[in-house]
């Protein structure tokens, strides 16, 4: 079978082996590769940019045991399921972000029920605007968008620019994936346990087969993806700001119109729609639908809207939690040095690249 990347243009084997000789040649491997394999630093990173760059679990409540180990069978085993079977349906875009929605399902309408919950700890005036029929809507669809993108597509993309040699590759064994497997359906009792709220049992029917739906449709969703458009791709800054301003105005739409409870709540939940819509839009045109871009600018989209949250979050929560004082600008720099990494290594493989043509033409 031939193997594809985000893009859906086909990741031949002679490309591959290209790509391995290019990252296995006499450089020094960095040190998270030495002992840390790809499986393992999606299960440990995974968590860490949907609960602790979230703001959602600060570190100091992060560095339990207990807490990284539950959201590591969450999160962690969550995002190597889905990318187990991205590598066996074959990799695109709409498939990475339809299953991330049906993990946001999961975990909020299912495991944990704060799509129905009125008292969820994290809803603020979402707990009133935009609740019907036993449902918090306007939470709703903000959850379901933050776990496709952040929690799923941001940590699975974020790990592959890592380990490039690897990006086409199974990261599970037969028995890691029966193991996470196990983990990640065990967590569905263990959130009915610390929040045992009484959700209606049609709702979470609903639930299952919006699950069953996504699904579905991502299996059945066209690998090939259109013909790179014509022109230059923007410099990666410019995909910086576009994740950063993109986060940053569904947000403000999401939490603005709920604490002015204007305008109705319907009308809320299409304009959040229709701007991160318009923001996808934008980010494949500018990439020439996802085709011509590298992980330079995959990986500058991915920091702009994870530095969103590490600059927000402690303005928000108004010293609540001291220790994101501390957490969020080392985690910023940590951005900041992936990143210059792997510009340098985007761009010794380009230099590497004119010269094998031109050696190979002469």
């Amino acid at each position: 079978m031939i193997r594809r990347d985000w893009t859906g243009a086909a990741c031949t084997s002679d490309k591959r082996k290209w790509l391995g000789e290019m990252n296995n040649s006499s450089q020094v491997k960095p040190f998270w590769k030495r002992g840390i394999s790809p499986a393992l630093a999606l299960w440990l990173i995974a968590p860490v940019f949907g609960e602790m760059v979230s703001g959602s679990t600060p570190l100091n409540e992060y560095i339990s045991p207990i807490s990284i180990v539950l959201l590591g069978m969450l999160y962690g085993s969550g995002a190597l399921l889905i990318r187990e079977m991205l590598i066996h349906w074959g990799k695109n875009w709409r498939r990475l972000l339809l299953l991330g929605m049906a993990y946001g399902i999961y975990e909020e309408g299912l495991m944990v029920r704060s799509f129905f919950d009125p008292g969820w700890m994290d809803l603020g005036a979402l707990g009133t605007y935009g609740r019907a029929a036993g449902v918090n809507w306007v939470w709703t669809e903000h959850l379901i968008v933050f776990h496709a993108v952040i929690s799923i597509a941001v940590s699975i993309v974020f790990v592959e620019v890592l380990y490039p040699g690897r990006q086409a590759e199974r990261w599970l064994s037969p028995r890691g994936l029966t193991w996470n497997t196990i983990f990640f359906a065990a967590t569905l009792p263990i959130g009915a346990l610390l929040n045992p709220y009484d959700a209606p049992d049609v709702w979470l029917g609903v639930c299952w087969l919006s699950i069953a739906l996504l699904a579905l449709t991502a299996w059945r969703a066209r690998a090939a993806a259109k013909e790179a458009s014509p022109g230059k791709v923007p410099h990666p800054r410019l995909f910086w700001w576009a994740g950063f301003l993109g986060t940053f105005g569904h947000i403000f739409i999401v939490y603005h119109t709920s604490e002015q409870s204007q305008p109705p709540f319907i009308v809320s939940m299409f304009l959040i729609a229709l701007f991160d819509l318009l923001m996808v839009w934008m980010i494949l045109r500018g990439s020439g639908n996802a085709q011509s871009w590298d992980d330079r600018h995959r990986l500058a989209l991915i920091n702009g809207t994870l530095s969103l949250f590490l600059i927000l979050t402690p303005l928000v929560t108004n010293g609540q939690y001291p220790i994101m004082y501390f957490s969020n600008p080392v985690l910023l720099v940590i951005l900041w040095w992936v990143a210059r990494k792997v510009n340098q290594r985007v761009n010794s493989e380009h230099q590497a690249g004119a010269t094998h043509a031109s050696s190979l033409a002469s």
